[in-house]
């Protein structure tokens, strides 16, 4: 049977048309300052070293960025659901402004860090305010072309990301990678001010529940506990620390889910991480995909380095195939005819993504660059194609206030979820012998010949769990709209 998009074509179908245009520079810029700020920050991290020292605690300078992302993400969609976008919104560009400015005169690494932490923590409630407020800033219909527009921020951000960051660094200094933040910060602040419904300003609280007010203390507690624990797991080299840290996490996440579900006032969706449910299996989905994946944005650019002799700039530009691939299968996503297609892509995008970790793997094994390079393009089509479909549907697939809470956590829960790949890939790249434990130099060519291959067979099949999973969503989506379809059409009188 077919299942067609419920949504009605709006008056104009551009994305720049008068009443839309501030809001879709907003996301964009939003979008792109968290991306390009990664990228930067990589690029420029050998000059920080040089200026400032402390190659031994470099991993804190992404690490506290990271952590902090993860943290506010978790928190932004309560606080749009309490407050309103705008009072969040005034708080993160503040948040990040002053990060940029303590980052960049800072005259030691541990004022850098806190720079960085505060950076973090506002890119993380603007990536997750940019998300949550899609469905009030655009109807339905144009949200597809919403997601390929940022999945191309993204491949621009890869693609010009390190290179500016090297004009900056040599016009002036590293310090300038950070401060250029603050003109965009302000011309980024006026725009969504500009954009943001007035309605969206003041919600109406939610009605208190007896006895469930004392838990965000708690809450707060366990969601601390449980990021460091899964972020600090890239700082450990030897496997039962790694395993146990990792375990012990996933243990403090597990329970902070619990609580918030009895909460009053929850941070996080109701169904987060039921897998009887259409937005639980759905956030299953992400996490899943965002734990294999990781794999990629540890290893690749280094393999590329150590196996094929390619520069720094070379094996980053290989990596940066996945981003370009993913915006121009994303643009084919966002032109699907017809709801029957975007559940074709939803549903074929997870193999992809399998597959190019397989040929990932091949490549290695046989030492063939195109094979490495074309793994890329492969990994970001399948990416493409179902990304923003996934995304789409999870958000509108969730109703009221739970709709602000699943389209700010999406970013956030797919951050995380590289974060406990990362962890537990270091632990399978000891296992398989591609690393050594407590070592934490570069890899060898040795190593990588005789394990590399294995660690993204292992991820390949890993991920094929999430894409399964993927396809019983889809069978879920058929059921769901069908129901809806048949629901709204009015049975004849007898």
């Amino acid at each position: 049977m077919s299942v067609v998009s419920p949504a009605q074509a709006p008056a104009s179908p551009s994305l720049f048309a008068p009443e839309r245009a501030a809001g879709t520079l907003a996301l964009v810029l939003g979008v792109g300052s968290h991306a390009v700020n990664g990228f930067v920050t990589t690029a420029v991290l050998p000059d920080i070293i040089r200026d400032l020292g402390g190659q031994d605690r470099a991993f804190w300078v992404f690490s506290s960025f990271e952590m902090m992302a993860i943290l506010a993400g978790c928190l932004t969609g309560a606080a749009k659901v309490k407050f309103g976008a705008r009072l969040p919104f005034l708080l993160a560009a503040l948040l990040l402004a002053g990060g940029s400015v303590l980052a960049g005169f800072s005259t030691s690494l541990e004022g850098l860090i806190a720079g960085r932490a505060l950076q973090g923590f506002g890119e993380g409630m603007i990536i997750a305010l940019c998300y949550a407020l899609i469905p009030d800033l655009f109807p339905q219909v144009l949200v597809p072309r919403v997601f390929a527009l940022l999945a191309g921020v993204w491949a621009i951000a890869a693609g010009f990301g390190p290179v500016s960051a090297g004009l900056l660094a040599e016009l002036w200094s590293w310090r300038a990678a950070f401060l250029i933040n603050l003109p965009l910060v302000l011309l980024l602040f006026v725009l969504m001010n500009t954009a943001l419904p007035a309605g969206a300003a003041k919600p109406a609280p939610a009605p208190e529940k007896p006895g469930k007010t004392g838990r965000f203390g708690l809450r707060l507690l366990l969601l601390l506990v449980s990021i460091f624990l899964l972020t600090v797991i890239g700082e450990l080299h030897e496997p039962l620390p790694l395993a146990l840290t990792t375990l012990a996490g996933l243990a403090m996440a597990g329970l902070l889910f619990r609580v918030d579900a009895a909460s009053a006032r929850r941070l996080f969706p109701k169904d987060a991480f039921r897998p009887r449910t259409l937005i639980g299996l759905g956030t299953w989905i992400v996490i899943l995909i965002s734990v294999a994946a990781a794999v990629r944005a540890i290893f690749v650019t280094t393999i590329g380095q150590v196996l094929w002799g390619l520069s720094v700039t070379q094996a980053s530009y290989v990596a940066a195939l996945l981003a370009f691939s993913w915006s121009i299968f994303a643009m084919i996503s966002s032109r699907a005819p017809n709801r029957q297609r975007e559940l074709t892509y939803l549903g074929i995008g997870p193999f992809l993504i399998a597959a190019g970790l397989g040929l990932t793997a091949l490549a290695i094994d046989y030492g063939a660059l195109w094979a490495f390079a074309a793994a890329s393009v492969v990994t970001g089509a399948g990416h493409g194609l179902c990304n923003q479909i996934l995304m789409r549907s999870l958000m509108y697939g969730a109703d009221g206030e739970d709709r602000n809470l699943v389209s700010g956590i999406l970013p956030t829960i797919s951050s995380a979820g590289i974060a406990i790949g990362g962890g537990l890939t270091g632990l399978l790249a000891i296992m398989t012998g591609l690393v050594a434990a407590g070592d934490s130099t570069l890899l060898t060519r040795t190593a990588v010949v005789q394990s590399g291959a294995t660690v993204f067979y292992i991820n390949a099949g890993l991920t094929l769990v999430p894409a399964v999973a993927m396809l019983v969503l889809r069978r879920r989506l058929i059921r769901q709209e069908v129901g809806e379809t048949l629901r709204s059409v009015e049975l004849p009188s007898p």
